[in-house]
């Protein structure tokens, strides 16, 4: 069952910076557990920067993945919080609610299209053809591929939801 999303904040009052970051991290693990396309932009996030992590790429390179990756990140919790919103406000079918989802969808897919553009132009090169054969190639790594692909289907169908159960059965004292 999801956590409640109360708050028990104070206009009024002045809050710390950490507070703010708390907020901010709660926010992040909200969208993780609750949207799974944000579960999905996290596991391809993993693998860019697996494979980025084994070429020599320039500073400038590795500088433009992260950019792309945080684009797409920062687009997908944006439309989580309007869609989310929209939500709330209109409990029935409202077709100008639908253009705000669409409109926000949209700007997600044009982030994602943009880094997946960013990351051929950078990754695509004779290096990860190599890799790729090396770990083809090779037994151990082939396994651990593969093992790494079912783990990241599961978390991306499964893990949070599955993991929020055994929580909240452990914090209960049910088994």
């Amino acid at each position: 069952m999801p956590r409640p999303l109360v708050s028990n904040y104070d206009p009024k009052e002045k809050r710390k910076v950490w507070q703010s970051f708390a907020d901010a991290f709660r926010g992040v693990g909200a969208c993780i557990r609750s949207e799974r396309n944000m579960r999905i932009h996290l596991v391809m996030c993993a693998y860019v920067l697996f494979f980025a992590s084994r070429l020599s790429l320039s500073r400038g390179e590795l500088a433009c993945l992260f950019l792309a990756i945080g684009s797409v990140m920062a687009a997908e919790m944006l439309n989580t919080a309007v869609e989310k919103l929209c939500d709330f406000t209109q409990k029935n079918r409202n077709r100008y609610i639908r253009f705000v989802k669409d409109v926000a969808a949209g700007g997600v897919l044009l982030a994602a299209m943009g880094a997946l553009l960013v990351g051929v132009v950078i990754l695509f090169r004779p290096e990860l053809w190599n890799l790729l054969r090396v770990i083809l190639r090779n037994p151990v790594y082939l396994a651990v591929g593969v093992g790494s692909l079912v783990l990241a289907v599961w978390f991306v169908f499964w893990g949070p939801v599955w993991l929020e159960e055994r929580l909240d059965r452990f914090r209960h004292g049910n088994k």
